[in-house]
């Protein structure tokens, strides 16, 4: 490799973004607590994908130390013919989000919406949960959620 490096101590530093994946072999032991996590959590509800939405809210993750929410997204498998849903997001039961994803029947079929976050940042303990509301469902099926959330192992 070429560049420059620092002894400091018994410890070698490199330059910033001087180690890339291809430069680490396959059989060397880095430690857990540097890496960093991102999960996909998400929710359906407990409805089959042809089943009607109903108000429900459900816990799908709980920080096991400092966490970034990085989105929230949601959408219906069949938006139906008169349809008003709203999906939350919530950290210990408050929204975190600028406002909820509302979706109608104006909406695409299995056309993701995009949640604004007011809030992103989680601490070890936050239970964060996904509601979803219902005004009106005619025709429409199959909700699903999720939020995308990074999270540092150590």
């Amino acid at each position: 490799m070429m560049g420059n490096f620092r002894l400091i101590g018994g410890d070698i530093r490199l330059p910033a973004e001087s180690v890339v994946n291809e430069t680490v072999a396959a059989a060397t032991k880095i430690d857990a607590d540097k890496l960093q996590h991102l999960y996909k959590a998400g929710t359906s509800f407990g409805l089959a994908i042809g089943a009607t939405p109903a108000a429900v809210e459900r816990i799908v993750f709980v920080a096991s130390g400092a966490a970034t929410i990085r989105g929230f997204h949601a959408l219906l498998n069949d938006t139906g013919t008169n349809t008003d849903v709203d999906f939350d997001l919530k950290v210990n039961g408050a929204s975190v989000l600028s406002s909820v994803v509302t979706l109608t029947d104006a909406d695409g079929d299995r056309s993701v919406s995009d949640g604004a976050l007011s809030s992103a940042a989680l601490v070890a303990g936050d239970v964060v949960s996904i509601e979803l509301a219902v005004t009106t469902t005619t025709g429409a099926q199959g909700p699903f959620a999720w939020v995308e959330i990074e999270e540092n192992a150590a």
